[in-house]
């Protein structure tokens, strides 16, 4: 079993463990924690962290399993003496990774465990200040949004105390070179090719900061984590980013947003204008069949038009379907209801968001439904009750329509009819909803 640990080393471990990950990024090298086992032949492995911004191959993630002591003798060196280890890894014939160790004490100097990084770069300037970042880390600041992981784009630059750029990983000199900066390393951050005013901030208050700045026509995002997160501490460590094609790429993206945006609210003024001649051919029709086919068009056409009007507001396709059923039961209600009818009305909908495409066919059902109570369960009536319901149920949609009107008549079946109301609906649910839809007396 392992040793045991006091309740610091315990509380050490735990607070490394959020930055685990990103200290293998900056190391460029799998990360492994060993803590020693009471049977002096095995090692536990505490953790082990992979790299995003170098590939180095392992066989298995060995997180929470023992491994033979033997087979790591720079572990065993470095648990014994107390003191860092350095030395190399055979992959395969012939292939050797740089393989670091570095003890783990708590604040008596008791060494607990170890740490090792396993990496094909070889840079012990970056692996040392990864360490210290690690071993440094207080519980005040592993929620900080700054330690978040690396991209393998990234570049890596470490800035001792006098302000000058000691390392750079091989991304970090890439990105300055297109800027014709070929000597980063040995430059100060105040330097005029540079001119990193945010390094010393960071340096002076110990707490890490971020930055986009534009730099000889790039844009770059610059990460400033100090190594011991206190004030006037020492080194820092930097991590840039090149976002310009990101930058672009949002900025289309945005642009793309106000096309479609404006699309939407002009396909909503136009069929608001359909509407509005629907509306006058009806007012000029001789025959009363002519004017209810023309008003019913017009709600269909309104109720289309209700979408593409929450579409033009929303910056993603999707709809929130509570808010356009609303919208078409107030509609209707106002448009098709006499000032004097009593309807006693109630709408509940559970919020929900859904593709246009769905938002549109619910739309047109519930104008549909509607129409249809109104039309023909009120008619000859001054008073009624209706009753909206769109809810959650399960993994499933269900709109309920309630009204106490006259009802179906006996016998006769309304679905085998030729009402185009009814056609719409069926063809809605059943084609483009995958659902189905019912009609009965209550």
């Amino acid at each position: 079993m392992v040793i045991n640990l006091t309740p610091e080393q315990k509380n050490m471990l735990q607070i490394m463990d959020s930055v685990f990950g990103l200290a293998a990024d900056i190391a460029h090298a799998v990360l492994t924690v060993y803590i020693p086992h009471t049977d002096k032949k095995w090692l536990y492995v505490y953790k082990q962290e992979e790299s995003r911004t170098n590939v180095v191959s392992v066989q298995q993630d060995l997180t929470g399993r023992n491994v033979r002591a033997v087979e790591e003798p720079l572990v065993q060196r470095c648990l014994a003496k107390n003191m860092p280890v350095k030395g190399v890894r055979e992959l395969k014939l012939g292939s050797f990774n740089s393989f670091q160790v570095f003890p783990l004490m708590d604040s008596h100097g008791k060494c607990f465990g170890a740490v090792s990084f396993d990496t094909s770069v070889r840079d012990d300037i970056i692996i040392q200040q990864a360490m210290e970042l690690l071993v440094n880390i207080k519980s005040s600041v592993v929620d900080n949004e700054q330690y978040h992981r690396m991209q393998p784009a990234d570049g890596i630059m470490i800035v001792n105390d006098h302000k000058m750029v000691v390392a750079a990983n091989n991304q970090a000199q890439h990105i300055f070179q297109t800027m014709d900066v070929s000597d980063l390393i040995g430059r100060h951050t105040n330097h005029m090719a540079i001119n990193w005013p945010l390094v010393g901030m960071v340096m002076d208050t110990g707490v890490a900061e971020s930055k986009e700045l534009k730099l000889r026509g790039l844009l770059l995002s610059i990460r400033v984590l100090p190594v011991v997160p206190r004030p006037k501490s020492g080194w820092a460590i930097v991590i840039v980013q090149d976002i310009t094609e990101l930058h672009k790429k949002d900025q289309e993206l945005q642009i793309k947003s106000v096309v479609i945006k404006e699309i939407h609210h002009r396909v909503k003024n136009n069929l608001q204008t359909i509407a509005s001649l629907l509306r006058l051919q009806a007012r000029r029709a001789q025959s009363a069949e002519t004017k209810m086919v023309l008003k019913d068009c017009v709600g269909r056409v309104n109720s289309i038009a209700i979408v593409h009007e929450y579409l033009s507001q929303q910056d993603s396709g999707l709809i929130d379907v509570d808010k356009v059923a609303r919208s078409i039961y107030q509609a209707i209600i106002t448009s098709m209801l006499s000032p004097d009818f009593k309807l006693q009305a109630t709408f509940k909908a559970d919020k929900t968001q859904l593709a246009s495409e769905k938002a549109t066919s619910i739309a047109l059902i519930l104008n549909e439904m509607l129409q249809n109570s109104i039309e023909h369960g009120f008619e000859g009536r001054s008073e009624g009750k209706l009753e909206v319901n769109f809810n959650l149920v399960g993994n499933n949609y269900e709109l309920i329509i309630k009204d106490d009107g006259v009802g179906l008549p006996e016998g006769v079946d309304v679905m085998s009819g030729k009402s185009l109301g009814l056609k719409i609906i069926k063809t809605m649910a059943e084609s483009d909803l995958n659902g189905k839809f019912t009609i009965a007396n209550g």
